[in-house]
């Protein structure tokens, strides 16, 4: 009877002690560098760098993996880059000078970070 008794110990220790990422279900570092690259190219696309294209292509393929929480956040930026198409980068009305941009990118990178606790997402 001390055995079972000893392993829910143990096991209730661990689960108070064990950080709220590894809770959440954090991705692999490879996961993590594969969203934060296709992110870069949106983020590049929006400057003409990238087609929007092959940016949106990859994210897709990394949907299945994203965290329910992740995928609306990235969505927005998708949108907002879609939206940035024709708008030369030093005008006005670009996502990137109306803080439009930074608000979403900010909003992943919220979202994003505890999935990917090695990294860090706070610039």
């Amino acid at each position: 009877m001390r055995l079972p008794l000893l392993t829910f110990a143990v096991a209730a220790a661990f689960a108070a002690t064990s950080s709220p990422s590894s809770a959440q279900g954090a991705l692999s570092e490879d996961q993590c560098f594969a969203v934060l690259g296709a992110m870069s190219k949106l983020e590049l696309s929006m400057v003409g760098k990238v087609p929007l294209e092959d940016a949106r292509a990859e994210l897709s393929g990394l949907q299945s993996m994203l965290p329910e929480s992740v995928s609306p956040r990235i969505d927005d930026l998708v949108a907002i880059a879609e939206a940035a198409r024709g708008i030369a980068v030093g005008d006005p009305a670009h996502p990137m000078a109306t803080g439009e941009f930074q608000e979403a990118s900010k909003s992943y990178r919220e979202a994003l970070g505890p999935y990917c606790p090695g990294f860090n997402l706070d610039y």
